[in-house]
């Protein structure tokens, strides 16, 4: 007697010939090569944070590469500018997302790395610093600074560490650690390290700084009770949000796959989703060669070794 055989059954038997046969034909190729993204980790006492903050668009870029053969390894996070231009001299990371003053500084010191893409947060390409203070603060303009205390964010920011430091620096005035021997100097401006922008609005409004400077967009979100008050500066001309840069050694093919899937990012509701995530990225441009310039010139005015 023949056994009659199920319809699900036979479908389970069905689909079992067709992944035998098919099956590796079918699966996504083995990468190879594998890309690696680098950044500076932001808060030292959260590790985790940075990692948070870019897996997932990495996960995304990963889906968008693989038909390519291309591979993203996992986010390298560095302690400091020192560590990232070693790791980048190594070839362990292929694009840097940075803003502006780190990225200088990384190509300054690595002389392998070239900026190529745009990155606009929150629907800004550029920003400029401003210095605020408390509401009853005698603080008027950057001349009243000297001998006072001046809370910034961290040394790897650009809007609120080296464009501060340069605003100064440019009205004749010297920015130094507020444990610095010459902290004692009444011409000197004293600096503390926040940390973070909420911070720095809560030190200064706890009198624990006399003014703080971060970027102009930063006291928009900060919770009611640290609104900072009084704002002055120079008005120095805007610079870019942040920049994403790539070895000039790495092959073409590659670093245009990646630029091109990172451009289309903003284009599907996956891709929103994990910009979004990566600190409110609204989409990443293709930087043109005057931007690329305009960037360029920044580095006298933000690096200290080039403007001597």
């Amino acid at each position: 007697m023949c056994a009659v055989m199920t319809a699900p059954a036979a479908r389970r038997i069905l689909l079992g010939l067709l992944a035998a046969v098919s099956g590796p034909a079918l699966a996504a190729p083995e990468p190879t090569l594998t890309l690696r993204f680098g950044v500076i980790a932001e808060e030292p006492n959260e590790p985790d944070r940075m990692f948070n903050v870019y897996s997932p668009l990495l996960v995304e870029l990963r889906k968008r590469l693989a038909p390519a053969g291309l591979g993203v390894g996992e986010l390298v996070i560095a302690r400091d500018l020192d560590d990232l231009s070693q790791r980048i001299a190594r070839r362990g990371v292929d694009f840097v997302l940075e803003s502006v003053f780190p990225m200088l500084a990384l190509r300054e010191r690595s002389r392998n790395l070239e900026p190529s893409l745009l990155v606009v947060r929150r629907g800004e390409r550029e920003y400029r610093s401003v210095f605020f203070t408390r509401q009853e603060s005698p603080i008027q303009n950057l001349n009243d600074l000297k001998g006072r205390t001046l809370v910034l964010q961290a040394i790897r920011s650009t809007s609120a560490f080296a464009l501060p430091r340069a605003e100064l620096t440019l009205a004749g005035l010297r920015l130094v650690p507020a444990d610095d021997a010459a902290a004692t100097d009444p011409a000197a401006v004293r600096y503390v390290l926040a940390l973070a922008e909420v911070n720095q609005a809560v030190w200064v409004l706890h009198a624990k700084g006399d003014a703080g400077a971060f970027n102009e967009g930063a006291g928009r979100p900060l919770p009611k009770k640290t609104p900072p008050h009084p704002r002055f500066s120079n008005r120095p001309r805007p610079t870019q949000r942040g920049l994403i840069a790539s070895r000039p050694a790495r092959a073409a093919g590659p670093r245009r796959a990646v630029e091109d899937a990172l451009l289309g990012l903003h284009q599907d509701a996956a891709g929103v989703a994990v910009l979004t995530n990566a600190a409110g990225v609204t989409r990443f441009e293709r930087l043109a060669a005057a931007e690329l310039r305009a960037v360029l010139d920044w580095a006298p005015v933000l690096l200290p070794s080039r403007a001597r």
